[in-house]
């Protein structure tokens, strides 16, 4: 599925991380079974196993079993994630002992809570919960909880789910939204939570972990610091002094990073230096070895640099000491040091201890205060727009961040953090780009400028871009396991799975109980294909971080991929409520209530995702930037066959970058403009596949060709290997005559060696009885193979055949008499190759090959010269083989799109015919044979040179131009035209969208093209052409969609268009025209009934003209002068949906002589039903239900009522 990229911390991060040892004690075995483990830690818990007095420091990943008790101290804080998925979080001063876990659903868990506080998740409808405290016992059948013990009082809270809290003098029922307290003696009571935030409720813990990259070594600031760094660079390595070399690398620790530091430390320490110097020293190379995780030897260093610097310097370097000391030895609480605090230095670093012994509300309090005191400090000014930011306090936090700029707009941290809060909150992710790559020039070393960058490249799909980023970012800080997780998700969204997997390991490696990444080794692990490894994962990092929307958005997937639907529910549930506003968990329910047949929550769905997308303002703001949430209505209405209110979004968001944009306007059902005899196939739609949408997916699948397979029945919403093979058929019955199909279907999709999907599709399918025109006999089979081995690579290969005999209508009047067969064999083929020199700068190359065969045999009669009977018997074979070759090339910048390419192509067509003509006189009995043999072979080489800029400078407006040159050489001659496109599109309201089109087409003998198939989104209706054809097309169209349950359509297209070759339905025979104009109006209803209803309806007229040769101003046959289709679908999530339609088609004209066809209306349903298991599809399908007698063309009668019967299995 494509989705808003899992981002997973923001460039502030040294705010989220855990401390903990990473050369921690290897957990000790167990005897008895596990009831669950240990799955984070932060610095000082203990356990004691049952039957033991000794406490022992709690371990990561220690198993937990029954009559443990584990207890934190007063900056201590753990996770566990039990047996039963039960997730529980000890916070502050807690003493908790584990008696039980339940083994079933049936059982319960029982806890001892005798003091502090805990939080937990479990189940929704699974085994329950008993936490005994000294005042009251709370039963737990809820989801989302936390429970409180200060001396003889507990309080609970319930987020979601519902708890009994008793003791022996009474019990109360606390639901969602409320809580209860019960004190020793007392009866409890509840309450109701007012303007409750969940994630104040649960339990979160802080970091001093990456302290180190976060703090200075110079006093100076801003640009006393940028300008001492200047003057230094401007002296010649040779002339700087010792002073210089120190000051250098001081600088170095906030700007370029510890490389650079590093190197002028060891050109410092090379000099003469004094004991001030030498201490500052101590102190850079202190920084640095805490950088590099070397805690002990940083402590030294500290405490040396402590008793030899000035003031301000041994601010620093006591609370590195303490942090250092902290790191190295987390099991002992160290006291923080005594500095002023009339230094901001000092208040920074108090601040960041309080953020971690206390809690993010304690630290803020403090900066507030600070931020009075040192009202020109940008450093505190910053800190406190980020600690708001973490608090979603936004006044508070544009407050600081507007005073950090006010004071010093060019500094580093004060752009990053105000492009952070201009990414995240106000959409402005261009604008954040900008100015972060600015700071990155003046602090290139600065690790979470990078990261940023990397993430909001990622955020506007630049995933070249975005790893670019994040490599630089762990190359300035290896140490730090964020950028490293950022990266692996941004690598999994690639598919390259085996990369992601060593960057999970490295950044669990630097922090063993690092949440998200335990998060994203359940992606990796779902990937690979290990579902309940993968689940264990996400679970301990969702208990690790209970707030992390995101780590429940992947504990839903997984649930859902593992088929545990309600879990999943319950899931998707606890993430809107820790993120109300995050889109992909909308995204994630309209792809889940599609496969489970819920429609009208799949449309409610997926307008709240867009919704989301757009609320987040900048440049989020206008739908046609919103590729992703305006996809998402686009599948959600053509679930509900509302396929133009589909095509509205689908057109709307367009994206010639974007895979998904060619696949939803491939789906687009366009109009036949001529009549033809209808099939079980076309019930929902009316209309057949052509090769604009053929040419529409292969140029999707060029972006991303591991979309050639998807899961048969089933719904990944993160890809991982599959093999899915279904096998059915059908039983079709007309006039008492029966028939039969049978299809096989295989789809896969592996990562290794290289990330490859693949297809393959045969079938067959034969009605040997009943009429001529009726019978049946195909045999025909595809592949398609999709391979991305790099991030800018992507390989496509496709072939497909078929052999068929369509039926052939056998007419008989009083002065003519037809009978004939036919038999045509197709094999095609292509391959391809696209490649990304960066986002937006793709070139793409394919080769295209086609052979055809077909052969017909005609006997024909005609009573035409009385008494003479003139006819013939023969037959036509025709052989048709070309090859072609494209180059195609993609370039954006700025609001433009340029695409411009070449196509050459070449082949034969070669015809002969052979058999005997006759003129029999029935008087006199005399006949006269004459031979037939002809032959025809033509060569034919063609070109198309063309160039298109697309332009969308807002989301109201967007324009279209460009201009193709093609060449023909044929036998008969050659031929060239240059052909102009021009388009526009206007969105003058909410939900309106006026577009305007003119292009003029030529038809290629092959119709392959990477060239862009659409102008604006509108493509010339399909005409039957001639080789060399022209045809002029004015398009014009409005979209409105009134309400979310009312959308209307029209459009009008006129279209001159020269040599028109109209195949007759089910003959040998066509008519030609030499010019013709066209014009058609149609007017389209598409409506949401709710309660799974849709309604569609289309009513229109069209306008056909003659405009040379002898029947100069008569109607174009074939096509009908009125026409209309309306039909209401119905979706159910029993798994069944049905479709009805009715199609009127009036004033049609069979020949170019004007000989009229009656009108008529025509019936048709079709029903489909799943197991609940999806393992096999029913069908029923009825063509002309109420068996309408009518014809299509003159003497070709249309098919009467036709039942068709299906089942397919799935494996």
């Amino acid at each position: 599925m494509a989705q808003r990229k899992f981002r997973l911390l923001a460039a502030a991060s040294t705010l989220v991380l855990c401390l903990s040892e990473v050369h921690a004690q290897a957990p000790v075995p167990r005897q008895n079974p596990a009831l669950g483990s240990i799955v984070a830690v932060k610095g000082g818990e203990e356990m004691r196993f049952v039957r033991e007095d000794l406490w022992r420091a709690a371990q990561l990943r220690q198993d937990v079993i029954g009559g443990d008790v584990l207890r934190t101290n007063a900056i201590g804080n753990l996770a566990i994630l039990f047996s039963d998925q039960t997730q529980i979080r000890v916070g502050r001063n807690s003493t908790l002992t584990v008696n039980d876990v339940a083994s079933s659903v049936s059982g319960t868990t029982t806890l001892n809570l005798d003091a502090g506080n805990i939080w937990a998740r479990a189940a929704r409808d699974g085994s329950g919960v008993d936490v005994k405290t000294p005042a009251a016992v709370a039963a737990i059948r809820g989801t989302d909880w936390s429970l409180s013990v200060e001396g003889g009082r507990t309080s609970l809270v319930v987020l979601e789910g519902v708890v009994e809290l008793r003791n022996a003098q009474g019990s109360v029922t606390v639901r969602q939204g409320e809580g209860a307290v019960a004190s020793i003696g007392r009866a409890p009571t509840k309450f109701v939570l007012t303007n409750s935030e969940d994630r104040e409720q649960m339990l979160f813990y802080l970091s001093l972990r990456d302290t180190f990259s976060s703090m200075p070594a110079s006093p100076l600031t801003g640009p006393a610091l940028r300008s001492e760094r200047a003057r230094i660079a401007a002296v010649p390595p040779e002339g700087r002094t010792a002073e210089d070399w120190l000051s250098l690398s001081e600088a170095a620790i906030a700007l370029d990073g510890r490389t650079a530091a590093a190197q002028a430390l060891t050109q410092a320490r090379a000099k003469h230096l004094s004991a001030a110097q030498r201490a500052r020293a101590d102190l850079v190379e202190a920084t640095l070895l805490g950088m590099e995780q070397r805690w002990p030897e940083a402590a030294a260093l500290f405490s040396r640099a402590e008793r030899g610097t000035d003031a301000k310097r041994r601010v620093l370097a006591s609370y590195g000491r303490y942090i250092a000391q902290s790191l190295a030895d987390p099991d002992r609480v160290y006291p923080e040091p005594k500095s002023s605090l009339n230094d901001p230095l000092a208040v920074l670093a108090h601040a960041y201890v309080t953020a971690f012994r206390q809690d993010l509300t304690a630290a803020a309090e403090v900066l507030k205060a600070a931020e009075k005191r040192f009202p020109n400090d940008a450093r505190i000014a910053v800190m406190s727009a980020q600690v708001s930011y973490a608090l979603n306090r936004r006044e508070a936090m544009r407050a600081s961040i507007a005073r950090a700029k006010a004071i010093d707009p060019d500094d580093p941290e004060v752009i990053a953090a105000d492009s952070n809060i201009r990414g995240d909150i106000d959409g402005e992710v261009n604008a954040a780009v900008e100015a972060l790559r600015k700071a990155a020039l003046v602090a290139p070393g600065n690790s979470n400028i990078w990261n940023s960058i990397g993430l909001f490249e990622s955020e506007r799909d630049r995933p070249l871009a975005a790893e670019e980023a994040l490599r630089r970012a762990i190359a300035e800080d290896p140490g730090s396991p964020v950028s490293y997780a950022n990266l692996a998700i941004l690598l999994l969204d690639q598919n390259r799975v085996e990369e992601a997997g060593a960057l999970i390991d490295k950044a669990l490696a630097l922090d063993p109980d690092f949440s998200v990444a335990y998060i994203a080794r359940g992606r990796y692990l779902l990937q690979k294909g290990e579902s309940a490894k993968a689940l264990e994962a996400i679970l301990a990092g969702s208990a690790a971080n209970p707030g992390l929307s995101q780590g429940l958005l992947m504990a839903a997937i997984a649930y859902y991929q593992n088929g545990e639907e309600e879990l999943a529910d319950q899931a998707l549930d606890n993430a809107d409520r820790l993120d109300p506003n995050d889109p992909v968990v909308s995204s994630a329910r309209t792809a889940i209530a599609i496969d489970q047949y819920q429609a009208d929550q799949a449309v409610l769905a997926a307008r709240e995702t867009l919704r989301r997308y757009r609320q987040r303002g900048g440049d989020f703001e206008g739908l046609a930037v919103n590729k992703d949430g305006g996809s998402y209505p686009a599948q959600a209405y053509r679930f509900l066959n509302l396929n133009e209110w589909s095509r509205f979004y689908g057109d709307r968001v367009f994206d010639p970058f974007s895979a998904s944009s060619y696949f939803d306007q491939a789906a687009v059902d366009r109009p036949n403009l001529f009549t033809a005899r209808p099939d079980i196939s076309t019930i929902e739609t009316g209309v057949d596949v052509d090769m604009t949408a053929l040419n529409l997916t292969l140029q999707g699948l060029f972006l991303d060709p591991l979309a050639v397979s998807g899961r048969i029945g089933r719904l990944d919403l993160i890809r991982r290997p599959f093999l899915d093979v279904e096998i059915g058929g059908s039983l079709l019955s007309h006039d008492g005559h029966l028939g039969w199909q049978t299809e096989a279907n295989v789809q896969g999709y592996s990562n290794e060696p290289l990330p490859t999907s693949f297809s393959l599709n045969v079938g067959r399918a034969q009605t040997r009885d009943g009429a001529t025109i009726d019978r049946e006999d195909e045999t025909k089979g595809a592949f398609f193979i999709g391979s991305a081995p790099s991030a800018a690579d992507r390989f496509v290969l496709f072939g497909a055949a078929a052999e068929g005999k369509p039926g052939v209508a056998t007419i008989t009047t009083n002065t003519s008499a037809f009978s004939g067969t036919r038999d045509t064999t197709a094999v095609l083929g292509g391959a391809g190759w696209s490649h990304s020199f960066s986002d937006r700068n793709v070139l793409t190359a394919a080769l295209f090959g086609q052979r055809t065969f077909d052969t017909q045999f005609s006997s024909a009669a005609a009573y035409l010269i009385p008494p003479i009977i003139l006819g013939a018997e023969q037959q036509e074979r025709s052989r048709t083989e070309g090859a072609m070759a494209a180059i195609s090339h993609s370039i954006g910048f700025d609001d433009f799109t340029l695409r411009y390419g070449f196509e050459g192509q070449r082949g034969r067509i070669r015809s002969t015919t052979t058999g005997t003509s006759f003129a029999f006189n029935p008087n006199t009995g005399q006949s006269v044979f004459e031979p037939i043999d002809e032959e025809t072979d033509t060569t034919f080489r063609a070109t198309r040179l063309y160039a298109d800029l697309f332009w969308r400078p807002s989301d109201w407006f967007e324009a279209q131009a460009g201009i193709h040159r093609t060449t023909l050489d044929t036998d008969f001659g050659d031929d060239s035209m240059v052909s102009p496109r021009a388009g526009i599109g206007i969105a003058p309201f909410e939900g309106h969208w006026l577009r305007a089109a003119y292009r003029r087409d030529g038809l290629m003998p092959l119709a392959y093209t990477l060239s862009p198939v659409t102008t604006v989104g509108l493509v010339p209706n399909t005409l039957p052409l001639a080789l060399g054809a022209e045809v002029d097309t004015l398009a014009l169209r409005w979209d409105a969609e009134w309400s979310p349950y009312f959308f209307t359509a029209v459009e009008y297209q006129r279209q001159n268009a020269d040599n028109l070759d109209i195949g007759v339905p089910n003959t040998f025979d066509s008519i030609v025209v030499e010019k013709a104009r066209i014009e058609r109006l149609a007017a389209t209803a598409n409506i949401w009934l709710t309660h799974g209803f849709g309604v569609f309806g289309t009513i229109g007229t069209q306008s056909a003209e003659v405009r040379s040769g002898d029947a100069f101003g008569n109607d174009v046959p074939l096509i009908a002068g009125d026409f209309a289709r309306a039909g209401v679908t119905f979706v159910h999530p029993s798994r069944l949906k049905l479709t009805v339609a009715a199609t009127f088609v009036g004033d049609l004209q069979g020949d170019l002589t004007g000989t009229e066809i009656d009108d008529y209306w025509t019936a048709d349903a079709s029903l489909t039903w799943e197991t609940p298991d999806r393992r096999l599809l029913l069908g029923v399908s009825v063509l002309n239900m109420f068996d309408e007698a009518y014809e299509v063309a003159p003497n070709i009668s249309g098919p009467g009522r036709t039942f068709a019967a299906s089942v397919k299995a799935r494996f």
